[in-house]
């Protein structure tokens, strides 16, 4: 088995908490893969029948039957991570941050606004 074979499973076995302790860097393509997926749009804690889906390529994209007039006037297009923040992108440009709870749901930043969260399908 190669070095970097070795080094990659390590890295699987250990996860990313153990590189950002070491001191690695946390890239986009790493942080991404535990990221990217579907996720459920909620608002106080219930399900708006919204969908929002964060690919590995950083771009987002609401399902096209979302009835949150929020999220819809938003428009998330892109996504990315920001020292263990996900920073979504609007349309137009605005941002807005969340925080992953330890039940792995992102939560709105309370000083933006309106309570906003995704949960993971």
């Amino acid at each position: 088995m190669s070095t970097r074979t070795l080094c990659a499973a390590k890295m699987r076995r250990l996860g990313l908490a153990a590189l950002v302790l070491a001191g690695a860097p946390l890239t986009h393509a790493l942080a991404g893969d535990a990221t990217a997926g579907r996720y459920s749009i909620l608002r106080d804690d219930k399900d708006t029948g919204c969908m929002l889906t964060l690919s590995g390529g950083s771009r987002a994209q609401l399902a096209p039957a979302c009835r949150d007039n929020g999220i819809v006037v938003f428009d998330p297009v892109r996504w990315s991570l920001d020292h263990g923040h996900l920073v979504l992108v609007a349309r137009k440009g605005h941002k807005a941050h969340f925080e992953r709870d330890a039940g792995g749901v992102w939560r709105r930043d309370p000083s933006e606004g309106k309570s906003l969260a995704f949960k993971p399908i």
